[in-house]
């Protein structure tokens, strides 16, 4: 199972920026149907939470309905966050959105990023604001992002909108595939499920367990046909990263051993 969580910032009941996280959405959805997955989606506007950040920002103690927000962002096996651009950077509640979540709610996750504006200026907000605090999450943004300029919406426009979203959404679906590969069913053919008593020859030789080799790259599957890169297990030790509580006296180095006073 593939569960895809959207998390947009319209700021008004029918917003661009709600419409284009929705396009994004279900382009997603059908990707990865496609590939064979079973998929659920979760869509949530930040709009509805922004009292619970501003209360969790001077307070301390979250409100139900963000922890539940939280929730679903940390057991996503895809995110996609489309932020409305104003004064060329994202909207502050949608960053403070990100700024409030946990440490580690987006360890090995791929995450998509969108954005709305009016005018193709604002094209790179995204990526100067959005893309290093998904990194810093431990999240792994896409290379390829959405931005939907007052333009996109009419005329001929429109089909290129399309298919910016397909060619992200496509990549985001060929990823979460390879970091979640049980979702298909799919069967790994790895040296383990040799004979016993065989050794591999030829170029299987130099390859390692370490590596699922079947699993697609995320790129077009034409050009890069069985992946060498993606680590075997990956999704699961993320998936680990995310239930780590960073405050747990256990994983937190002391004072002394930072200094150099500790033992060896």
């Amino acid at each position: 199972m593939i569960e895809i969580v959207a998390v947009s910032t319209g700021l008004s009941e029918d917003s661009t920026t709600t419409r284009l996280a929705q396009r994004m959405l279900a382009s997603a959805e059908g990707a990865l149907a496609a590939r064979g997955a079973e998929v659920t989606t979760t869509h949530i506007n930040v709009r509805t939470l922004a009292k619970a950040l501003v209360d969790l920002t001077v307070s301390g103690f979250p409100a139900r309905e963000l922890e539940e927000a939280f929730a679903a962002v940390k057991r996503a096996s895809a995110v996609i966050t489309v932020a409305p651009v104003y004064k060329a950077a994202p909207a502050g509640i949608h960053t403070l959105f990100w700024q409030l979540i946990d440490d580690a709610s987006l360890a090995g996750t791929p995450v998509l990023l969108g954005g709305t504006g009016g005018t193709p200026r604002h094209s790179l907000a995204a990526e100067s604001t959005l893309r290093p605090m998904i990194a810093y999450l431990k999240g792994y943004a896409l290379p390829t992002s959405v931005f939907a300029a007052t333009d996109d919406w009419g005329g001929g426009e429109q089909a290129g909108l399309d298919r910016r979203i397909t060619q992200a959404t496509d990549e985001l679906a060929e990823l979460a595939l390879a970091l979640n590969p049980a979702a298909t069913g799919a069967q790994q053919d790895t040296a383990a499920e040799a004979p016993a008593g065989t050794q591999p020859t030829g170029a299987s030789a130099t390859r390692s367990d370490d590596y699922a080799r079947d699993i697609p790259y995320a790129g077009p599957a034409e050009e890069s046909g069985r992946s060498a890169i993606t680590p075997r297990g990956l999704g699961d030790r993320a998936r680990e990263e995310r239930g780590r509580d960073e405050f747990d006296p256990a994983s937190v180095t002391p004072f002394s051993v930072l200094l150099g006073q500790g033992g060896a």
